[in-house]
């Protein structure tokens, strides 16, 4: 079993707790497609504001809420990617992907 640093002990447990979050039923069915689905959703209809300056507002709202999202759910696929590394150096399963491309 191959030894882990103090550091890569730490992430792995932090990882491995989101890791954790992300398989659950609450995550899968609830919350990631919420907010996928916010992600995804087109920009405010300009037609439904009265004022430039509302339509404005809601236009940045949108926008900095898409890129919040965006960034939360990269955030949880790397910590899940860390926790899956970190779990294989663990056991010894790493496997060195620049060197298998060169056999």
């Amino acid at each position: 079993m191959a030894k882990l640093t103090k550091q890569e002990q730490e992430v792995l447990g932090q990882a491995n707790k989101v890791w954790s979050m992300e398989q659950s039923q609450g995550w899968q069915e609830v919350l990631k497609p919420y907010l996928t689905d916010k992600l995804n959703q087109s920009f405010p209809d300009p037609s439904k504001f009265i004022k430039e300056e509302e339509f404005l507002y809601a236009a940045k709202t949108a926008s900095v809420f898409k890129k919040v999202i965006a960034e939360l759910l990269g955030w949880i696929e790397q910590q899940v990617e860390s926790a899956k590394a970190l779990e294989a150096k663990k056991k010894d399963e790493v496997v060195d992907k620049f060197r298998e491309s060169f056999k």
